[in-house]
């Protein structure tokens, strides 16, 4: 999980919340697609919120995340600043946070990518193992189960592969071709 800087609302969702005034969040339809393309492009560099894989705007690959729950938070429903892109994974990231949280105090539990940097609450094993350093990176570990078995996998593979480039590129160069798992790359690079 890495640190999500959050530009200012794009025009396009500005306008379309102003002028269409949508009741619920099933009236964003007509700009989705866009939307998330932005938040990728602009914020995200193409991946996931949460686990850091590459994803695509596609439906298919992502979808765009209420950080806070809707039904909890249901003023943040169209903030501009609690809406992240995850993966549709259904064992890790969004889909296991939505499922395991309960109230609002638990998100005062969780780290909140955009509001807090990550990267200091966790180390990584080349193996892919991810660990807390302290008890609010371990229930944000846990609550997105970000040591899922896959991602582990995908950590270790990358681990192999920096190895393979750290003789001919820097560290961004190498971030850069890879395109996924930036703090991993970031953390495992000495």
């Amino acid at each position: 999980m890495k640190k999500i800087n959050k530009s200012s609302e794009p025009k396009l969702y500005k306008d379309f919340i102003r002028n269409k005034k949508p009741v619920n969040w099933d009236g964003i339809n007509k700009i989705r697609i866009d939307l998330r393309k932005h938040i990728l492009e602009n914020e995200q560099q193409f991946q996931c919120a949460y686990c850091e894989s590459r994803i695509s705007y596609e439906n298919t690959s992502s979808h765009i995340d209420h950080f806070k729950l809707k039904h909890i938070f249901p003023e943040l429903t169209f903030i501009y600043s609690n809406l992240l892109v995850s993966c549709n994974h259904p064992n890790h990231c969004a889909s296991t946070k939505d499922t395991e949280v309960n109230s609002k105090e638990d998100f005062e539990k969780i780290i909140n990518p955009v509001n807090e940097d990550p990267t200091g609450n966790f180390e990584y094993y080349t193996s892919g193992k991810l660990i807390a350093k302290n008890e609010k990176a371990k229930f944000t570990r846990d609550i997105f189960n970000l040591n899922h078995p896959g991602l582990k996998q995908q950590r270790n593979n990358i681990a192999w592969a920096v190895q393979g480039y750290k003789s001919s590129l820097t560290m961004d160069e190498v971030i850069n071709e890879i395109g996924e798992f930036e703090s991993f790359i970031r953390y495992i690079w000495d």
